[in-house]
């Protein structure tokens, strides 16, 4: 399906009601922009703040989690309110602001921290110290969707102020003690990961610390020019699951780049491939009502050769919307994982998320920051399993998963030479992932495959010769091969 196309008349009639609501309403005032520093600058990695919500803890005992809010392995029911708190306080803490600038623009914590990309260079130079941020956020295409585009094709049309065309782009960043631990042990280098190969056994990564965090925040790239940019929303699960990517999606938000929209709007979004201008008026958000950031030159430049056969030029003072972001801790061995994802409603969200979970966000979480829905994944299934010699007998299915990434997967266990699932051979789409348990599988070498929700044994033969990678997709897809250019290429 293409994305929606406004005819001539409606996007005249949508205009000139939209001008009369803009001469009647004042612009909302922005920080100043202030020149750009150098842009090999570097962004000092801001620690990960544990004070934003009372009672919150990180990390938090990892007893506390397994045996208290899991039930050990024998519980069928979990705690989720002490889960979903606690996946809020973590959200509280990533968009805290870090008290730096870049490019003129407030950095919140999660944005002040290395990605993927700088790790790897130093890897790649042989720099064992701990990495920074030098710069702007370097984007890269999803690496579940290396096959094909995640949204839209064609190019606006001259003069038109609807920005339909935005690019879907995804980062990974590490916090200060996982990036640390990634340069410390070269956790990028092919030959260091080889060298822990053992033949008819399990190899595997020194395990990183529990205070580790990883991000990889979603963005769709629009142009802050136009009035309004177009971009989906999570229109739900559909019954029964399917390949869902989002190109298929026919529920739409217009954002307003002036912010015009007044305060606690409820926001419609547009459900049909020719809206009327009235349909579009009630889908419009603000700006505001989303985290994001400006491109600068650099970061322009970075997308425009990671998308050079698309036709599509990003330039400076773009616009990157923050739609998703998964979030891994290592307060337990197999992570914990959670979810955020931007909802129309933040107070009733959409399936992998709920209503009761909405209902425990923090009233310290204000602002953009409040728009996002939660899922979780702090176990595969439920009981939970221990790391090795558990059962997929006797289970329920856990599901959590990026509505933005996973539901584009397709089919799992189907005709493709992946991982069998035994859980239930019909547990097979993307949208009945379990982060968890896909992540389990990330090793090296060779090419692992993804799964949808099962438990999986850390001993399980899949792993004999390869090397387990501490749930690491990212690891395994930016991994330096010995003979390499000096231009890196990344994977997320």
């Amino acid at each position: 399906m293409k994305p929606t196309t406004l005819n001539i008349a409606s996007l005249a009639s949508f205009f000139l009601l939209f001008a009369l609501f803009l001469i009647t309403c004042k612009e909302n005032p922005k920080t100043p922009v202030v020149t750009a520093p150098d842009a090999n600058a570097s962004i000092s990695p801001a620690p990960f703040p544990t004070n934003i919500v009372p009672g919150f803890k990180f990390p938090e005992d990892t007893a506390t989690i397994i045996n208290g809010w899991l039930g050990g392995y024998t519980a069928q029911y979990f705690d989720t309110v002490s889960i979903y708190k606690h996946a809020w306080g973590i959200w509280a803490g990533l968009t805290a602001s870090s008290g730096q600038k870049w490019n003129g623009q407030d950095l919140l914590v999660y944005e002040t921290w290395p990605g993927i990309s700088e790790i790897q260079d130093m890897v790649r130079a042989g720099k064992t110290d701990c990495p920074t941020r030098t710069g702007s956020v370097k984007l890269s295409k999803p690496r579940q969707f290396d096959h094909a585009r995640a949204l839209l094709v064609g190019t606006p049309k001259p003069g038109d102020a609807v920005d339909d065309t935005p690019n879907f782009w995804v980062t990974v960043s590490y916090d200060p003690t996982a990036a640390c631990h990634a340069t410390k042990y070269q956790l990028l280098d092919s030959a260091v990961i080889a060298g822990k190969i053992k033949p008819g056994g399990i190899g595997a990564i020194p395990s990183f610390p529990r205070t580790a965090i990883t991000t990889k925040p979603s963005y769709f790239v629009g142009k802050a020019t136009d009035s309004l940019i177009m971009i989906p929303v999570w229109p739900g699960p559909t019954n029964p699951a399917r390949n869902y990517p989002t190109s298929t999606w026919k529920t739409h938000v217009y954002i307003d780049t002036k912010n015009q929209q007044p305060a606690g709007k409820v926001i419609v979004p547009t459900t049909t491939a020719n809206p009327t201008p009235q349909e579009i008026s009630a889908a419009t958000c603000n700006l505001s009502d989303f985290i994001y950031f400006k491109l600068d030159a650099a970061a322009a430049n970075y997308l425009n050769i990671e998308d050079a056969t698309q036709g599509i030029k990003a330039s400076a003072g773009d616009l990157a919307i923050l739609v998703a972001m998964h979030v891994t801790t290592k307060e337990i061995s197999n992570w914990t994982w959670q979810t955020f994802f931007w909802a129309p409603d933040p107070k009733n969200p959409l399936f992998p998320s709920n209503s009761v979970a909405a209902s425990l966000r923090p009233s310290q979480l204000q602002g953009a920051a409040s728009h996002y829905a939660v899922s979780t994944a702090y176990a595969m299934v439920r009981p939970n399993q221990p790391i090795v010699g558990g059962t997929n007998k006797g289970v329920t299915p856990v599901i959590g998963y990026n509505p933005f990434l996973e539901p584009g997967l397709g089919q799992l266990n189907g005709p493709l030479p992946n991982f069998p699932n035994k859980l239930s051979p019909a547990i097979q789409w993307g949208m009945q992932s379990n982060c968890m348990s896909c992540h389990a599988l990330a090793s090296y070498p060779g090419n692992p495959p993804y799964t949808a929700d099962q438990y999986i044994s850390m001993d399980d033969p899949i792993f004999k010769g390869a090397v387990q990678l501490d749930f690491a997709w990212s690891i395994q897809g930016n991994i330096i091969p010995v003979n390499t250019s000096t231009q890196p290429t990344t994977k997320k």
